[in-house]
């Protein structure tokens, strides 16, 4: 019997580094603050992440229910190249699943943008590709998008 409990936290970012959007999943109907930042309760799934630490150019898919907030969420982000990050903690759930534990531990963390999304009537499918994770960095390689990069000088 496993008492380890997963986590996960999605936090997509607008042009300049701003927060767009910030999800939790594992605290229903909850906001949960982490550094400094306060994650709200949407039902999400990840696959890719948890698999290895070092991803090495592979891409990590995110499923979420086709909602109104989800659309909103990842066309522009899917459209402009939004950065998204991923962040998944353990934790032992013997001591308790009410609210987030103070001594969680961080598995797995990835950075990515979103390179396509497709989907039906009920499920998104979103997928974040492109990351450095195996020498540390994390940005995006070969990628420069309007959105990324800013907008030249029209003469």
């Amino acid at each position: 019997m496993s008492f380890r409990g997963q986590a996960q936290y999605l936090r997509v970012y607008i042009p300049g580094g701003s927060d767009f959007q910030l999800w939790q999943n594992f605290y229903v109907n909850q906001s949960v603050t982490v550094s400094s930042k306060t994650y709200t309760y949407f039902p999400f799934a990840c696959d890719g992440i948890s698999e290895t630490s070092a991803l090495g150019g592979r891409s990590v898919k995110v499923e979420c229910p086709a909602t109104f907030q989800a659309v909103n969420t990842f066309e522009p982000a899917a459209k402009n190249m939004y950065l998204c990050q991923l962040e998944v903690f353990e934790f032992d759930t013997r001591l308790g699943v009410a609210s987030p534990q103070s001594g969680q531990t961080l598995i797995a963390s990835f950075i990515g943008y979103v390179v396509r999304m497709s989907g039906s009537f009920t499920a998104l499918r979103v997928e974040l590709g492109s990351t450095l994770a195996p020498i540390g960095a994390q940005i995006p390689p070969l990628t420069a998008s309007n959105a990324l990069v800013g907008v030249p000088i029209q003469t």
